[in-house]
């Protein structure tokens, strides 16, 4: 084991109680998270850096001022609030988050940007393809990577073995529109559940159409890309964000899911 690694898995063990507030860049109204490297020592670093172009250009270039935005695993809500300021006043945002370490992290910022944005109502829950409880992993080497049990997650060579395990509610995003505004915009990071979440949309999906930005491992890719096809979207490498965006026919690890007739 050499000396980086060693120094690295002290940082994150050490990072774990460790809380602080940035600010998202100025295009998104400064607007304060509060934040733990616990959950990723990207954080460390602050929100202004390349690990957020997808998400930044994402609400930036697909989110309108009044629309409903839906998160689908929120972490530490960087997507959540970027969106709530283009949403603005009169719109609404829904940030799905199942681990509440992180939850706690997310309502601190809600009580910080409280009518300087949309309202962002936070619900720990995860989103799958049924109603159900199920366990959380939460992995040894940052909370950002916590997955549902049956997703498997990414391998453990990356994020650790399993530090904790929690019973979660889970919820499909068919039954969530029964209940809540439909959004126009869903971004998706449910860590190797991606098509569930997505099956447990398709009525959604068929009827209203959002735009979807998704995280997509490769196992995942072709089952991804079938049923979005089905569905009539066409699909764009986002991993460079907006700027270099292209047309793809399989499923890409930042996937961007625009109807047909979007341009």
């Amino acid at each position: 084991m050499n000396a980086p690694f060693v120094l690295r898995r002290m940082l994150e063990y050490c990072s774990r109680h460790i809380y602080f507030t940035r600010r998202l860049p100025a295009r998104f109204g400064s607007l304060r998270l509060r934040l733990s490297p616990g959950a990723s020592l990207v954080y460390y670093r602050g929100l202004n850096q390349p690990n957020f172009t997808d998400l930044y250009d994402f609400a930036e270039h697909y989110v309108q001022p009044g629309q409903t935005v839906w998160d689908v695993g929120g972490n530490m809500g960087v997507f959540s609030f970027a969106a709530a300021a283009r949403a603005q006043a009169s719109g609404r945002i829904l940030c799905l988050e199942p681990d509440l370490w992180s939850v706690r992290l997310l309502k601190r910022s809600c009580t910080y940007n409280r009518n300087r944005a949309a309202p962002v109502d936070v619900l720990p829950v995860a989103a799958s393809d049924r109603l159900a409880l199920e366990w959380l992993n939460i992995p040894e080497r940052g909370r950002a990577g916590s997955h549902l049990a049956q997703a498997g997650g990414v391998s453990d060579d990356i994020t650790g073995a399993v530090r904790e395990q929690h019973l979660t509610p889970t919820v499909t995003l068919d039954w969530l529109a029964e209940h809540y505004p439909v959004p126009q915009v869903v971004k998706i990071d449910a860590d190797g559940s991606e098509f569930r979440v997505l099956a447990g949309a398709h009525t959604l999906l068929q009827r209203h159409h959002p735009i979807i930005l998704t995280e997509v491992y490769d196992r995942n890719a072709d089952a991804v890309s079938a049923f979005l096809h089905d569905l009539g979207y066409a699909l764009y490498d986002f991993n460079r964000g907006e700027t270099g965006k292209k047309p793809i026919a399989r499923a890409d690890y930042n996937t961007l899911a625009l109807p047909s007739a979007s341009p």
